[in-house]
């Protein structure tokens, strides 16, 4: 066990290493596209507990880790949101990683309602909990997925 926890460690390591240096060398484009794809990832683990589950649970381990994601994804994409090729390359990652639940048809209307979500800009790792208004949150962005 100890084995597998070090060797995670050391690929998250490198990752972080290798993101850094890519992203420093990249243009924002990559860097946006890097988010997108977080983005979609989160969404797409979220949505997957939602429809199981009917609620967001942030007490499981795997929902906080999405939810810190998509609001890290939230903030970088805010932070953006004038420039139309960061947007571009957002929604390419972000369409690209979802498993189908972003399309060319949706993504629009998923991005605005990212976008209008402000509470996700206020959840990290110290700060998100189970409280109704961050799931809630969670819940109302998941919502313009339903299939």
């Amino acid at each position: 066990m100890k084995r597998i926890a070090i060797m995670m460690m050391c690929v998250a390591t490198l990752a972080m290493s290798a993101c850094s240096a890519l992203t420093a060398a990249s243009s924002s484009n990559a860097a946006a596209s890097a988010s997108g794809s977080a983005c979609g990832s989160a969404v797409q683990g979220l949505y997957s507990a939602y429809k199981s589950s009917g609620k967001v649970d942030l007490g499981n381990a795997t929902n906080l880790s999405n939810a810190v994601a998509l609001a890290s994804a939230y903030t970088n994409l805010k932070n953006n949101k004038s420039d139309s090729d960061y947007r571009k390359a957002f929604t390419s990652g972000l369409i690209a990683s979802s498993a189908g639940l972003v399309t060319q048809s949706n993504a629009s209307t998923f991005i605005n309602q990212l976008l209008s979500t402000s509470s996700l800009g206020n959840i990290n790792t110290q700060t998100v909990s189970q409280t109704a208004a961050t799931a809630s949150a969670i819940v109302t962005l998941l919502n313009t997925l339903k299939q």
